[in-house]
């Protein structure tokens, strides 16, 4: 409290003088010592209750965060990674307002997962008002068709939508989806196929594009129809859209033809590195840039088929069937279907049939691979089984095909 002599001795001249003078007075007048005395005690005192308080807020703080990252982990079924994550977004000390919330949503039939990839994303959700903010915005879905688990697949989703006033946002603009694809059921179809028709301002985006297309003299049937299968095509930005469609019309699509709709949504969905990568695969097998264009043109959804689909059923039709490619190029079609579930077991049939002596050229590839296959089996397996018992066989898969003669 005060210097010691030792101190004073080795102090600068003027300071060890103050001090001198400062303890003297202070002897001389017992109360100001008393005082001093009381006020170094106050400071000291004073610095031990900040300490203790900070101490105990910040206690109070980890107790807290532990409790929520215990809750969404028990609760909510977070992983402890995403409940630390999520703890950081989202305070309470008592579980009664988000045990309302997941009562709700369990009510609603809401699994589980779905729960935890609502939470998960958007935290401060359990704290909302379950009666006031959630419950009217599951009915009005509810009222709509869409409940149960695919309610729940909506909304985890697309979690901005409990976001979303249910006035004025959810219910209007559900209203312009309905005026376009005319059904409850068909709106719960294209809610369904992309929660995020229901983004922010989706409403806008949406006439935006819907204008374009009729612009250009798309029947409101395609539309429709691309609304109920590719939505999220309708979200892209209107000036790509309008970049899309005159890319289109350069390659000679008809407005009128779903082919025209079903290739703006392949040119919005692909990278211009995956188109490019796509054209070198057909490239490789021959084709010219005539019958990259007319493949396009027949069925856009081609170019979306991978590489290594591409390339293995190529392979197979053109290097083991012995078909043309160009001629494949001229029912691209073909590119859709499955190897191992169509491809391989027709043809397993109509190498069969050409070994036991049926002329080849009956056999139109194309068609045997178009037709339902109730037809199928109709017109190739059960028709000739009286004379081929083994073609169920080879349907089936139980026959190598790869041992099969050709004759």
């Amino acid at each position: 409290m005060f210097p010691s002599l030792r101190n004073i001795n080795r102090g600068d001249h003027s300071t060890t003088t103050s001090h001198i003078l400062r303890f003297l007075l202070l002897l001389q007048n017992p109360s100001l010592l008393l005082i001093r005395i009381r006020s170094i005690s106050s400071s000291s005192s004073s610095i031990s209750i900040s300490s203790s308080t900070n101490h105990t807020s910040s206690s109070s703080s980890s107790s807290s965060s532990s409790f929520v990252v215990s809750y969404l982990m028990n609760s909510c079924g977070l992983s402890e990674d995403r409940a630390i994550s999520a703890s950081k977004k989202v305070h309470f000390e008592t579980s009664s307002r988000p045990d309302s919330v997941l009562t709700l949503l369990q009510n609603s039939g809401f699994t589980k997962p779905y729960i935890s990839k609502l939470i998960s994303t958007r935290p401060p959700f359990l704290l909302a008002d379950p009666h006031k903010t959630l419950k009217p915005k599951l009915e009005f879905f509810n009222s709509m068709g869409l409940s149960g688990l695919d309610l729940a697949k909506v909304l985890s989703g697309n979690p901005n939508i409990l976001q979303r006033s249910l006035e004025k946002h959810i219910i209007p603009y559900l209203a312009f989806l309905k005026s376009i694809v005319h059904t409850d059921k068909n709106v719960v179809t294209s809610l369904k196929r992309s929660p995020w028709v229901l983004s922010k301002d989706p409403g806008k985006v949406l006439a935006l594009n819907i204008g374009v297309l009729r612009d250009q003299g798309v029947p409101e049937s395609n539309i429709t129809k691309l609304l109920l299968t590719h939505p999220r095509t309708l979200l892209i930005n209107s000036d790509w859209m309008k970049e899309i469609v005159e890319e289109i019309k350069g390659r000679d699509f008809d407005p009128v033809q779903t082919t025209f709709v079903l290739a703006i949504h392949v040119l919005a969905s692909m990278k211009k590195s995956s188109w490019e990568a796509k054209l070198d695969v057909f490239r490789r097998w021959g084709w010219s840039e005539d019958e990259i264009r007319t493949a396009f043109r027949k069925q856009p959804f081609c170019i979306m088929t991978s590489e290594k689909k591409i390339m293995a059923i190529m392979d197979f039709l053109v290097n083991q069937m012995g078909f043309s490619s160009s001629l494949m190029a001229k029912h691209p079609n073909v590119l859709l279907y499955s190897l191992e579930k169509r491809i391989i077991p027709r043809c397993s049939v109509i190498r069969v049939l050409v070994s036991k002596g049926f002329d080849k050229k009956k056999f139109c590839i194309t068609s045997i691979l178009v037709i339902a296959e109730k037809s199928f089996l109709e017109k190739y397996v059960i028709k000739y089984e009286q004379e081929v018992p083994e073609l169920m066989n080879a349907f089936q898969g139980q026959l190598d095909m790869l041992s099969i003669t050709t004759g």
